[in-house]
């Protein structure tokens, strides 16, 4: 099947003509052609020389694995979103995808659990837009500039690297924000090598080993005060004015750069859903009942569990827990009554949920309820009797 300029490509699935494989597809293809990809499986090391659109079904089942580079991109005006690539690598330069052009737009791809690989690599760009990627459990950097200019990175999560989260390499002009990274071995936001004028603001830098963020070039590390820097796991400035800005700059190590207006909270931290309490409503008094709680965190921070049973005045604090994980506590009332249990959720950088209740109804006796039971028959039944008993 040919395609023409303008024309939609279909990959996988059932229709008439589809192609079996990706690459296939590109080069039946023309400029400003789409190329539609069905989940499945597909083979990497697909190269990518003209100016289409790679557009997948779902971003978690529409998979590239088993390859040296998950995708190269040589043309300019290429867009790439909702795809995982994965099991690909093997070679020290082995990217997720590997970009030498400009004005291309990547954004909604996994690259995950790859060996020796970049998840993104642009070299000798210019222009790019790479957002609201997801590069995690990969053996090298997330994201790595090397020779590339005036590209937006934004809006990335990016974890568990065996080397950097970010590296811009003899980059200029780059705006690098929004990106949160976290645990990588060599450290977050790498700046080396003649950099100049690159800026770098609103990224979550958590408990990446060795620092943070590193920079021997002439940067900006904040968008100026009130909008203000990054989060930093290992900040340990005061805000004594409350306004969520450090009193006091965040040094960034390898050269004289500073985040003058570190937050302290992290960019757009949003708070835990509000929880889901299961259990019975009505009991006895003295007997023991489970109940549990559940509730996610959106930006998945461990969270902690802040109960008031309804009869005493005490909150019970517990945690901390993953986000997701159910808790089941018992717990008995010693007398009669309505109790409303509530219960809030709040994540490491003290956001707290909605509160959620659930009101339990201990009641009264069985022998009473059975005399009264009796009465009201009684009166039912013998109207007059109920005259002379009310």
């Amino acid at each position: 099947m040919k395609g023409h300029n303008g024309t939609t490509l279909y990959v996988g699935g059932d229709g008439p003509g589809n192609y079996t494989n990706i690459q296939d597809a590109i080069d039946d293809s023309f400029d400003g052609d789409t190329i539609f990809v069905y989940s499945g499986i597909y083979l990497a090391d697909i190269f990518i020389n003209k100016s289409i659109s790679l557009i997948g079904e779902n971003q978690d089942t529409t998979i590239i694995e088993w390859g040296d580079n998950g995708i190269s991109i040589f043309a300019d005006f290429v867009t790439v979103t909702k795809f995982t690539i994965q099991k690909c690598g093997g070679f020290w330069h082995r990217c997720g995808i590997y970009i030498a052009s400009d004005y291309n737009k990547i954004s909604k791809v996994s690259i995950i659990n790859n060996v020796v690989l970049n998840g993104i690599f642009l070299e000798e760009s210019y222009g790019n837009i790479i957002s609201d990627n997801i590069i995690e459990n990969n053996n090298y950097h997330g994201i790595r500039l090397q020779y590339s200019s005036s590209n937006i990175i934004t809006d990335n999560k990016i974890s568990n690297l065996a080397a950097y989260g970010i590296v811009l390499s003899n980059s200029n002009d780059n705006e690098v924000y929004s990106n949160t990274v976290s645990l990588c071995d060599w450290g977050g936001i790498s700046v080396v090598s003649e950099c100049t004028d690159n800026k770098l603001y609103h990224n979550n830098l958590i408990d990446n080993d060795v620092s943070n963020g590193n920079d021997d070039g002439n940067s900006l590390w904040d968008d100026g005060y009130p909008s203000g820097g990054n989060f930093w796991s290992d900040y340990i400035g005061e805000d004594n004015n409350s306004d969520g800005i450090g009193d006091t700059p965040y040094t960034i190590p390898g050269g004289e750069n500073e985040d003058r207006y570190p937050l302290m909270n992290p960019w757009n931290n949003t708070p835990p859903d509000a929880p889901i309490i299961d259990g019975p409503t009505h009991g006895k008094v003295g007997v023991s009942y489970d109940y549990t709680f559940n509730a996610t965190d959106t930006d998945g921070d461990d969270i902690w569990y802040h109960i008031s049973w309804g009869d005493k005045e005490i909150i019970n604090i517990y945690g901390p827990y993953h986000s997701g994980e159910e808790i089941t506590l018992s717990y008995s009332w010693s007398e009669k009554g309505i109790f409303i249990i509530s219960c809030w959720v709040r994540d490491r950088y003290n956001e707290i949920s909605n509160t959620t209740i659930l009101e339990v109804n201990m009641p009264r006796y069985k022998e009473f309820d059975f005399y009264n039971k009796i009465f009201n028959w009684l009166v039912e039944r013998f109207s007059i009797l109920g005259i002379f008993l009310i």
